[in-house]
C-alpha cells in the first residue's frame, strides 16, 4: 500500500505551490511554516496511510480462543 503514492500527482501539486511559497512570508519563521504547511497537506492528499485500530482483546488470547471468538 506504501508504495502507491501518486507521485506525478505530487509532484505536480508540489510545482505549483513552491513557485511562490517564499513569497508569502516576510520573516524566515513565516517562510519555514509555509514550507510545512505545503509539505503537509501535500502527504495528506498524496500519500496513503495505514489506519490503526486498536487491539480490544486481552493480551491472553491466543490463536485458539481467538478462533472460538469468531
Amino acid at each position: 500500500m506504501y508504495n502507491k503514492t501518486d507521485v506525478l500527482g505530487f509532484q505536480a501539486f508540489l510545482c505549483d505551490k513552491f513557485a511562490g511559497w517564499a513569497h508569502n512570508g516576510s520573516s524566515v519563521q513565516e517562510i519555514w511554516n509555509n514550507f510545512k504547511n505545503i509539505v503537509y497537506e501535500s502527504l495528506e492528499h498524496f500519500v496513503p496511510r495505514k489506519t490503526l485500530r486498536k487491539n480490544l482483546d486481552p493480551e491472553y488470547y491466543d490463536r485458539e480462543i481467538k478462533q472460538l471468538k469468531s
